[in-house]
């Protein structure tokens, strides 16, 4: 089942109008999130987002942060969400300018923005990604310049991704100006002498939600933290690597465009204790249900 402006229909029915301004000008902002059983991590940050996203847009009416949660509850319902940690759901939402006839101007006439949700199985990771890290392919950044904004509009990260799915890696380690930024759907860091590096928070990356809890789980840990650029080399030479996501969580990344990252090529010892960290984390507030869909 999904919700699609204020009805919840079986998602092979759930649809939109061909003038939908999402549809025809990626002029919309998403969200992700993770779910275990019935309880979310990290479900207000994300509402949040969702809610500074549309209006850097200037898309006014969406649902506020009661009606979200309100609709969230339905949804999960209407799903019939298994309440087990172990099976896991991502949530999807988008809210679009809305419907009118084609013109890149916003309407004269004020409309009602388009507001979607649906739950879906998360992706599986395998227990050999975790144990023997995931492959980096460098690829241009060829996005805009406000990445800050999550927006429908992901093309050049689509792009990114596909390229180094051809050269055979699971994501791009995209670069801009001589400068790592981030992954296509990821955020990305590597280890010099236990100190672990990403690129500061701005317009060229997306403050992800799970960066926040890697901050966390780095403090928790005791794992010193920079937001300091690094360039493709230095990534390269790298002790370790890692990136994250709200689907994966923290992913090691162990090799580069067909070269090891670090001596042994394989996941060191802080990402795995940061991993550590953060599911402990993610546990703790599970088990504590702060945020739910009950």
């Amino acid at each position: 089942m999904a919700y699609v402006n204020g009805r919840f229909l079986p998602l092979a029915d759930a649809k939109t109008s061909v003038e939908d301004r999402a549809y025809q000008f990626a002029d919309g902002v998403y969200e992700v999130v993770k779910f275990y059983g019935r309880n979310a991590v990290r479900l207000e940050p994300h509402l949040v987002r969702l809610m500074e996203s549309s209006a850097h847009l200037r898309i006014a009416g969406g649902p506020g942060l009661d009606e979200w949660k309100t609709i969230i509850e339905q949804l999960a319902t209407e799903n019939e969400l298994v309440d087990d940690e172990t099976n896991e759901y991502i949530l999807y939402q988008q809210v679009s300018r809305g419907v009118a006839p084609r013109n890149h101007l916003f309407p004269k006439d004020a409309i009602e923005p388009s507001v979607v949700a649906y739950f879906r199985k998360a992706p599986v990771y395998s227990r050999e990604q975790r144990e023997t890290g995931i492959a980096l392919s460098l690829q241009p950044d060829e996005r805009w310049n406000r990445c800050y904004i999550k927006s429908v509009c992901l093309l050049p990260a689509v792009m990114a991704k596909q390229a180094a799915a051809d050269a055979g890696c699971f994501e791009a380690l995209l670069v801009r100006n001589g400068i790592v930024t981030e992954g296509s759907a990821t955020n990305t860091y590597c280890v010099r002498e236990g100190i672990v590096y990403t690129h500061p928070t701005g317009p060229h990356i997306l403050t992800g939600v799970t960066r926040t809890l890697v901050f966390e789980a780095a403090e928790k840990a005791g794992v010193e933290i920079r937001e300091e650029a690094v360039t493709p080399d230095q990534f390269a030479a790298a002790d370790e690597a890692f990136i994250s996501s709200t689907t994966m969580g923290i992913m090691p990344a162990t090799r580069l465009d067909g070269k090891p990252v670090g001596k042994s090529g394989k996941p060191g010892p802080v990402t795995r204790q940061l991993a550590q960290a953060l599911d402990a984390i993610v546990a703790s507030e599970l088990r504590g249900h702060e945020v739910t869909a009950k």
